[in-house]
C-alpha cells in the first residue's frame, strides 16, 4: 500500500542526505537540508506529527531574517538563525527531523 505522505517522505529523504553527508557543522547541514524541505507545511504531516513540525520551524527561524538598509532581506531567517545557535540545538534540531522522516516514512525507505 503506498504511503500517503509520500511527498513528505520525499523532501524528507533529501533532508537526512543533507544532514549525514553535507560539510561543515550541523548548523550548515541543518541549512542545507532546509532548502530541500522549504516547500513542505503543516498539512503534509499526519495530525500527531504536526506540532514537532512547527517546532522543528519555529526553531530553525527563530531569529529571523536581517534587513538591509532598504528593508530587503538580506540574509534569511534560518541563515541567520543558524549563525546564532548553538551545535547542540542544532543537534535537537537535526533529530526532530529524524524522527520526522521515520514516523511518516512508515519505517520505510524513500525507493
Amino acid at each position: 500500500m503506498p504511503n500517503r505522505y509520500h511527498y513528505t517522505v520525499e523532501k524528507l529523504t533529501g533532508a537526512i542526505d543533507c544532514l549525514a553527508t553535507h560539510p561543515g557543522d550541523v548548523r550548515e547541514r541543518l541549512t542545507c537540508a532546509f532548502l530541500g524541505f522549504h516547500t513542505l507545511t503543516e498539512k503534509d504531516f499526519p495530525p500527531e506529527l504536526q506540532a514537532d513540525w512547527r517546532w522543528v520551524i519555529k526553531e530553525l527561524t527563530k531569529f529571523g531574517p536581517l534587513l538591509n538598509h532598504k528593508g530587503e532581506v538580506s540574509i534569511g531567517s534560518v541563515e541567520n538563525t543558524m549563525r546564532k545557535v548553538r551545535k547542540a540545538t542544532g543537534s535537537k534540531i537535526a533529530k526532530k527531523i529524524y524522527g520526522l522522516y521515520w514516523a511518516v516514512s512508515e519505517n520505510q525507505p524513500y525507493l
